[in-house]
């Protein structure tokens, strides 16, 4: 127990890259191919600061990537549990990608009360603390909540509000068709959305590629076992009919800081034109 425990702690700091292929049967011009860096859960607080997100950059400054996504879970719930936040936000700053980063919230992006790294109970005013906000618009990550762009007239991102906490912050979650019936779905449409479910209706909605997190791919074993039974795809790559989802088991921790049977990691996915 002793062993797994150390190695558990020192598993945590270490961040893996995992590429993932990906085919959208849908053209633009002037790009065959496009490599999407996802990252998420991030759990910015008590166990993860400047070091792991220092590492984290790094690892994705070195993929050369056109557009990086963080798929909520940012914070850990508490923001004064962040330390340094401007230095973070500047680490952040340092991400380099031609069309820049795009972010969602997540469930642990809202003001709760934690007990050894658990939340146990929601805040009597339930909110999302606004320096969460304050910190990403210094780090030029452009969080998307239940809205659409058009990056480039080249392809859209679409930005979810998170399907758990969304009602307790006083915000109502559209319907995937909501954002998208009015997108010309002849370009592609990305969807970041934290937790990895609703996948037949995004399907049906157009989504060509679903990126997400949220379940760290259970953390400890035998979580990486019994998470499967939750999720239809708790980790990896899943294809329901035209459209593609890639979860990521995260970068950073959520309760105990250690990962045994598990990985911290960034997801690369390789964006090809093609079936």
């Amino acid at each position: 127990i002793l062993t797994a425990s150390l190695w558990g702690v020192v598993n945590a700091r270490i961040i893996h890259v995992t590429p993932y292929d990906v085919m959208i049967d849908k053209s633009v011009a002037g790009m065959d191919e496009m490599k999407v860096v996802l990252v998420a859960d991030l759990h910015l607080g008590y166990n993860i600061g400047e070091k792991q997100m220092q590492r984290m950059v790094e690892k994705i400054n070195e993929q050369d990537a056109d557009l990086v996504v963080i798929a909520g879970d940012i914070f850990d719930n508490d923001y004064r549990a962040v330390r340094n936040p401007d230095k973070i936000a500047e680490i952040l700053k340092g991400i380099k990608a031609k069309y820049g980063v795009y972010g969602c919230w997540g469930n642990h992006d809202v003001t709760e009360i934690l007990l050894g790294g658990f939340s146990v109970h929601s805040a009597e005013n339930n909110e999302r603390d606004t320096r969460f906000e304050e910190l990403m618009k210094k780090a030029n990550v452009k969080m998307l909540e239940d809205e659409a762009v058009l990056v480039d007239n080249k392809f859209y991102i679409v930005g979810r509000l998170d399907y758990e906490k969304t009602g307790e912050i006083g915000l109502e979650r559209k319907t995937v068709h909501d954002l998208t019936e009015n997108l010309d779905k002849t370009k592609p449409i990305i969807e970041i959305d934290h937790e990895p479910n609703e996948f037949d209706e995004k399907n049906d909605a157009g989504v060509d590629l679903d990126l997400g997190g949220h379940t760290h791919n259970g953390q400890l074993f035998p979580g990486n076992i019994t998470v499967k039974l939750a999720w239809k795809n708790p980790w990896g790559i899943i294809k329901v009919g035209n459209m593609t989802n890639v979860t990521t088991s995260g970068v950073g921790v959520w309760g105990p800081n250690m990962r045994v049977g598990t990985n911290c990691e960034v997801a690369i996915i390789n964006v090809k034109e093609g079936r």
